[in-house]
This record gives C-alpha cells, structure tokens and sequence, in this order.
C-alpha cells in the first residue's frame, strides 16, 4: 500500500514522510509533524516557521 505524501511547507514539493523522517528532515511544530525535501527547507522552517503559515504565503521551490 502506498504511503500519503506530504508537501514540504517551504518549497511545495510533495514529500514521502518514511523518506523523511528516515533522513532526518522531519520538525515538530504546535503538536504537527511536518516533513521536508532537504535540510535546507527543514532549517528555515526551524529557524522561523510562523511565515510559512500566513494566508498569503505560496510555497515555492
């Protein structure tokens, strides 16, 4: 059975969570795990991750 994407909250891209967390690229935000393409979306999420809720926020890679 295939496994749900998820979507990196930075870039956009759809993202396997198994893939993810296996590498390391997961965050822990307000109780959600999010999961990432790469270290450096997963950075910036951590770093400050309250832009990429706002409403006019469009992931882009």
């Amino acid at each position: 059975m295939a496994q749900q994407m998820a979507t990196d909250p930075v870039c956009g891209m759809q993202v396997e969570p198994a893939s993810a967390e296996a590498n390391g690229l997961t965050a822990e935000h307000n109780g959600q795990t999010y999961y990432f393409c790469g270290k450096g979306c997963m950075l910036d999420f951590k770093d400050d991750p309250e832009p990429y809720f706002a409403p006019d926020y469009t992931p882009s890679m």
